[in-house]
């Protein structure tokens, strides 16, 4: 019997996760279920996303918990800046699952808001200022500290230049720095 699949794509609010996984999880992971509460969201009000947040996230948690029950391999993404997700990974490595973490690091909070700029430019969704400022030191700590010792194996890649860099993989043997410059930065941010 296959081992199944949980694929979390996690990174600060900019940093290309939506990007990233519509072209690495169906032509690298082989996975074809993607599951996006901004984008279904979108789906049920593309003129004002925003108002149906609520029933948007109940329907991503409803949409998780049918592939878990499935036993089919999926993904979603995640800023990472709460730890609401732990439980969830826990679970799934209790029960058999193997979880893979892609972690899309980008150098600043500034660079965050300038990315979340251009994408409400070209139509996409908007977050506050305050709430970038907020979760991006949050959600590198919570990368280091929680999900990377947890997950079966975790890659995290500076996605601030065209072709993403490795900055480190983590898995039970534990943490290989491929970049030690960018790891250092990465590691100068406090919560």
């Amino acid at each position: 019997m296959t081992v199944p699949v949980c694929t979390l794509i996690a990174g600060p609010n900019g940093a290309g996760k939506t990007t990233f996984a519509l072209s690495f999880l169906p032509e690298v992971a082989g996975c074809r279920n993607f599951v996006n509460a901004d984008m279904i969201a979108a789906g049920l009000s593309p003129l004002s996303p925003e108002r149906e947040w609520l029933t948007a996230s109940r329907l991503f948690l409803r949409e998780i918990g049918q592939y878990i029950a499935a036993r089919e391999d999926f993904a979603f993404e995640t800023t990472l800046s709460g730890r609401t997700y732990l439980r969830l990974v826990r679970r799934l490595l209790a029960d058999g699952w193997r979880v893979e973490l892609y972690y899309l690091w980008l150098p600043s909070i500034e660079m965050s808001i300038e990315r979340v700029a251009e994408r409400v430019s070209h139509g996409g969704h908007d977050i506050p200022r305050e709430a970038i400022v907020r979760r991006y030191p949050r959600s590198i700590f919570n990368l280091l500290n929680h999900y990377a010792p947890l997950c079966s194996a975790t890659v995290c890649l500076d996605n601030s230049r065209e072709n993403p860099e490795v900055i480190f993989v983590q898995d039970a043997e534990g943490r290989k720095i491929e970049n030690s410059n960018l790891f250092k930065q990465l590691m100068s941010v406090k919560p």
